[in-house]
């Protein structure tokens, strides 16, 4: 396994791991990408670790466990990705030059959608909210619009209640404003 010389130009996810860390994490991504895929033990070995009783087993699946492990692979890996860009494009290019290729509508289709010109896709929305009612203002709009309508007061007593009735009314010409609450002074 041949590993960097000069881990300076990685990202701080890879640098802040040790050095055997740093090459098990590249040996993991190399592997990983082999015929044979990842092999924990294997990287593990090909960056120094010891494997006697199967240690480096046992050393590679606490490594694959540890967050700052798992985001220094994620970082490697993402590093790779991007080195990748260019091949995918001569791919996809090859493809879509080929008018007999099976695969080519579905690669145009999937170009044109990462570039925002495909197919408009179903617009998913979500909204939640709260709507908070208050029953007496309800009530008393209610009351307001039987009254504009005509409605006779028996049918007004059989929806609102004898009581209700009287105190939604009340209520009603203080808030249109035609009510005047006061006190009865005598005079004496």
């Amino acid at each position: 396994m041949h590993f960097p010389e000069d881990w300076s130009e990685f990202g701080p996810k890879v640098q802040a791991l040790r050095d055997r860390e740093r090459r098990f994490v590249w040996a993991y991504l190399i592997n990983s990408m082999t015929e044979v895929g990842a092999n924990g033990a294997q990287a593990a070995r090909d960056a120094g670790f010891s494997d006697v009783k199967e240690g480096a087993k046992v050393r590679a699946h606490h490594l694959l466990h540890r967050m700052d492990v798992q985001e220094a692979i994620q970082e490697l890996a993402a590093r790779e990705l991007r080195g990748l860009a260019l091949p995918a494009i001569a791919a996809l290019s090859s493809i879509l030059r080929k008018a007999d290729h099976p695969d080519r509508q579905k690669v145009a289709l999937s170009v044109l959608s990462r570039l925002g010109m495909g197919e408009q896709s179903a617009l998913s929305l979500n909204v939640s909210g709260e709507v908070r009612v208050n029953h007496t203002d309800a009530a008393l709009d209610d009351l307001k619009r039987l009254l504009d309508l005509g409605v006779p007061r028996e049918k007004l007593i059989e929806t609102f209640g004898y009581s209700g009735l009287t105190r939604y009314e009340r209520m009603l010409a203080s808030r249109d404003g035609k009510l005047i609450e006061g006190e009865v002074v005598s005079r004496g």
